[in-house]
C-alpha cells in the first residue's frame, strides 16, 4: 500500500507552477504498477501491522502456539505437523481440519506463494464457513493479488463473524482507505483504533482518512498520537507536515518532514514537501538545497527538478534556473508546466523572444493552464505588442474565470487605448474578484477622474491609500517579528517584547506576534498576559492550539 501524497500543485508565491509528488497527499488509486500491499513491511521501511505480518502484537487465539513452539513454526514441514497435532483424534492428514488448512495458509503467505496460501484459506473455509481469521487472511492475500473488491468482501465477512477483531476492522478498513472509499474508511478505522489504542499504523490511516475529508484538527491529533507510539513512524512525520502545512504552520510542517528525512533520506516525496515548504516561508536558499538533494539522488523526478528551477527563480538565481528548466524540458519535453517555468525565468531575465516561444510552446502543451497565456500576455505587452496580448489576457480568463490579475492587465491596456468604459468594467471586475488590491483601486479612481466623477475619484483613491498602508504595515510586521527573534537570540528579553508589540501596532492580526510576545512573556513569569496573548494567537491561528500544548 502506498502512503498519501504530500500536497496539491501550488505557486509558493513566485509565479512559477510548482508541484508536489504524486506519492504523499491523496490516495492513489490502484493499477497495474501500483497494487495495494497491505499494511506491511515495504521498501520504504513501512511496518507490519498486527498479524499481517511478523509483529510481536501478532494475534494468538487461532493457532494457540505456545512460545516455545513459534519457532518451530518457520519451518513448512513442522508446521504442517504442528496442524496435525492439533487435528481431530484420528484424523490421518491435514485435508480434514479446517486450522490445519489455515495454518498451512499462514505458512505459504510467508513464503510468499500466495496462489497456494489463498487455496489454503478457501479450503479452511470450506471446512468451517465462520472461522473469521481465515476470512481475513483470505482477504489480506486477495489485497496483496491487486483484487481488492473481492479482499473487501472477505474482510467485511470476517468482522461479522468477530465484530471485536481488531485484524478485519483494520484491514478492512486500510483497503477501504486505499480504494478511496473513505466515508466508509472512517468508521472500520475507529472501531480498529478503539479495539487497540496503541497501534500506531491505525492512527495513522485514520488520520489520513481525516486529512483526505478536511478535519486537519483531528488528522494532527492522530499523528501525534500515531508518534507518541511509534516515534519512528516515518509516513506519520511525513504526513503531519502535510496537515501542519496545509493548516498553514509552515514552520512545523518544515520540521515533521526534517524528522521524516532524518529517519529515512531517501525519501524524494518528502525532500519535494519540504522545498516546497521552505518556498511558502521564503527561504529560497534552503529550498534550493533541499530540492536539489532530491534532484541529484533522482535525476528523473520531474517534479522536484520542476520546482528546483521555480526555487531558484524564487531567489533570483535566473541562469541556474534556466538551466536547470532547460533540462527538464530535454529530460520531459510534454511538460507543459517545466517550458511555462522556463518561459517565466527567461522573460524575468528579459530574454523576452526566447520566453515568448516557450510560453507558446506551454500553451499549446496545455491548453487548461491559465499562466501561460497571461504571462505570454505581459511579455508582448512589455515589447510594445498590446494589442496582441489583448486575446491572450480574454484567453487566460476563459481558462480561469476568476484571474484577477488577467482583468486588471485587460484593463491597463483598456486605458492605454483610451477605452474608459471598457477599462472600468475590468477594474471593477478585479476589485470583485480581489478587493485587497490597492493597484486596482488606484486605476479605478483615475478613470473615474478621466469621467470627470470627482467624489467617485476621491473614494477610489483614499481606499487605495488604505489598503497600501495596510500592505506596508503587514510587512513591516513580518519585519518586526524577526528582529525580535533575533533580539531573543541575544537574551534581549525587554527588546525582543517591544519588537513584538511594534509588531502587533501594525498588524493586529499577526497571530505569530501574538505567539511570539506570548513565548516571550511567559520566559519573564507575566502568565496572565502571556495567557491573553496565546489565546488570542490560537484565535487567529487554530494550529498554534497545537502547537502550544505540545
Amino acid at each position: 500500500m502506498q502512503t498519501p501524497d504530500a500536497c496539491c500543485p501550488s505557486r509558493c508565491g513566485t509565479g512559477a507552477r510548482v508541484r508536489c509528488l504524486r506519492s504523499c497527499a491523496s490516495a492513489r488509486a490502484p493499477d497495474r504498477r501500483h497494487r495495494w500491499r497491505g499494511p506491511t513491511r515495504n521498501s520504504s521501511g513501512w511496518r507490519s501491522a498486527s498479524s499481517s505480518g511478523a509483529s510481536s502484537r501478532r494475534r494468538k487465539s487461532c493457532a494457540r502456539i505456545s512460545p516455545a513452539a513459534a519457532d518451530v513454526t518457520r519451518a513448512p514441514l513442522l508446521l504442517l505437523l504442528l496442524a496435525l497435532l492439533v487435528a481431530p483424534a484420528g484424523a490421518q492428514s491435514h485435508a480434514g481440519t479446517p486450522r490445519a488448512h489455515y495454518l498451512l495458509g499462514r505458512e505459504l503467505e510467508r513464503q510468499q506463494n500466495l496462489d497456494a496460501a489463498a487455496a489454503e484459506y478457501r479450503a479452511a473455509l470450506e471446512r468451517a464457513p465462520n472461522l473469521a481469521a481465515a476470512h481475513d487472511r483470505l482477504g489480506f492475500v486477495l489485497g496483496l493479488q491487486g483484487h481488492t473488491a473481492e479482499a473487501i468482501a472477505e474482510f467485511e465477512k470476517a468482522v461479522a463473524l468477530q465484530p471485536a477483531s481488531f485484524d478485519a476492522h483494520y484491514h478492512l478498513g486500510a483497503t477501504l482507505w486505499w480504494t478511496k472509499q473513505l466515508d466508509r474508511a472512517r468508521p472500520e478505522l475507529q472501531r480498529a483504533v478503539t479495539l487497540r489504542p496503541a497501534h500506531a499504523e491505525a492512527r495513522y490511516y485514520l488520520a489520513v482518512t481525516e486529512r483526505q475529508q478536511g478535519n486537519l484538527t483531528a488528522a494532527i491529533d492522530g499523528f501525534r498520537i500515531a508518534l507518541r507510539h511509534d516515534p519512528k513512524l516515518v509516513p506519520a512525520h511525513a504526513q503531519l507536515g502535510v496537515a501542519l502545512q496545509e493548516l498553514g504552520d509552515l514552520d512545523g510542517a518544515i520540521a515533521e518532514f526534517r524528522r521524516a528525512l532524518g529517519l529515512n533520506p531517501s525519501l524524494a516525496d518528502t525532500g519535494n514537501s519540504l522545498g516546497l515548504a521552505l518556498m511558502q516561508k521564503g527561504d529560497a536558499a534552503a529550498a534550493v538545497r533541499a530540492l536539489r538533494a532530491v534532484v541529484n539522488a533522482s535525476p528523473d523526478l520531474s517534479e522536484a527538478r520542476l520546482n528546483l528551477g521555480a526555487a531558484l527563480i524564487q531567489g533570483g538565481e535566473l541562469d541556474a534556473a534556466v538551466t536547470e528548466l532547460g533540462e527538464l524540458t530535454r529530460r520531459d519535453p510534454a511538460n507543459a508546466e517545466a517550458f511555462y517555468d522556463l518561459g517565466l525565468a527567461l522573460k524575468q531575465r528579459d530574454d523576452f523572444e526566447a520566453a515568448a516561444t516557450a510560453l507558446e510552446t506551454a500553451m499549446r502543451l496545455d491548453p487548461a493552464l491559465p499562466e501561460a497565456p497571461f504571462t505570454l500576455g505581459v511579455v508582448l505587452w512589455q515589447t510594445g505588442r498590446a494589442e496582441e496580448a489583448v486575446p491572450l489576457f480574454k484567453e487566460a480568463m476563459a481558462r480561469r474565470s476568476d484571474y484577477s490579475e488577467a482583468h486588471y492587465m485587460l484593463a491597463t491596456i483598456l486605458k492605454q487605448q483610451g477605452s474608459v468604459e471598457a477599462a472600468l468594467d475590468e477594474v471593477r471586475e478585479t476589485i470583485r474578484i480581489n478587493p485587497l488590491s490597492g493597484e486596482a483601486q488606484t486605476t479605478l479612481g483615475q478613470l473615474l477622474q478621466a469621467k470627470r466623477d470627482a467624489e467617485g475619484a476621491k473614494a477610489a483613491f483614499m481606499e487605495a491609500e488604505r489598503l497600501n498602508k495596510l500592505k506596508a504595515d503587514a510587512q513591516a510586521s513580518v519585519f518586526a517579528v524577526n528582529a525580535g527573534l533575533d533580539q531573543l537570540k541575544r537574551q534581549a528579553v525587554a527588546a525582543a517584547i517591544a519588537k513584538f508589540r511594534e509588531a502587533i501596532r501594525l498588524a493586529p492580526d499577526n497571530a505569530q506576534a501574538h505567539f511570539q510576545l506570548a513565548l516571550a512573556l511567559r520566559r519573564i513569569g507575566r502568565q496572565d498576559e502571556a495567557s491573553r496573548e496565546f489565546d488570542t494567537a490560537r484565535r487567529l491561528a487554530p494550529y498554534l492550539r497545537a502547537t502550544t500544548t505540545r
